[in-house]
């Protein structure tokens, strides 16, 4: 095969591959979505956010660590394994926080005696700074030390293109956001 029919039929089929691409893509206006409801599931271990979009049946759904404070602290004290995992699935969420610190976000549980937490690493990092950087490079930004840890989340998106869930953060010039991976897909 001469040289020039390999490279005609290479770039046929690149740009067949990119129509098909493009065919199936969603579309760009459509993200981020405000999330809806966030809930936490102690027996499957994810936290999964409802998002406004479309039939109101798509969600964003990511890995969290579910466990009981005391039982944390506890584990943490004496180096045991065996953390409690008997949280009913799933519960709602009653309050998020996210930490520029220990680079986590925490989501307390509407289970028990209202100690039950979900917890997950996330991206903190500020939005100006994220632009002016690469993403990669974005992740070591770090809050100001002097800044208080953990801090409330002020709002909470999902993307389904970049597959991420950005939370905006009650901190500084209000351009502080938490970010982590997540799986958007629709609900059968």
């Amino acid at each position: 095969m001469s040289a020039r029919r390999m490279l005609t039929g290479t770039f046929l089929g690149l740009g067949a591959l990119a129509l098909a691409a493009t065919a199936v893509a969603p579309a760009a206006n459509a993200a981020p979505v405000p999330v809806t409801g966030l809930t936490c599931d102690g027996d499957t271990y994810t936290c999964t956010a409802n998002l406004a979009f479309g039939d109101g049946r798509w969600v964003a759904q990511w890995n969290a660590n579910v466990f009981h404070q005391s039982a944390a602290s506890h584990q943490r004290a004496t180096r045991s394994a065996d953390a409690l995992r008997t949280a009913a699935a799933p519960v709602p969420v009653t309050t998020l926080t996210c930490d520029g610190d220990t680079y986590k976000c925490t989501a307390g549980l509407r289970f028990g005696d209202g100690r039950w937490v979900a917890q997950w690493n996330a991206n903190v990092f500020h939005q100006a700074m994220a632009h002016a950087v690469s993403a990669a490079s974005a992740k070591t930004v770090k809050a100001p030390r002097e800044a208080a840890a953990p801090v409330p989340v002020t709002a909470l998106n999902c993307d389904g293109d970049t597959y991420k869930c950005t939370a905006g953060l009650q901190f500084g010039d209000g351009r502080w956001v938490a970010q982590w991976d997540a799986s958007v897909f629709h609900q059968n």
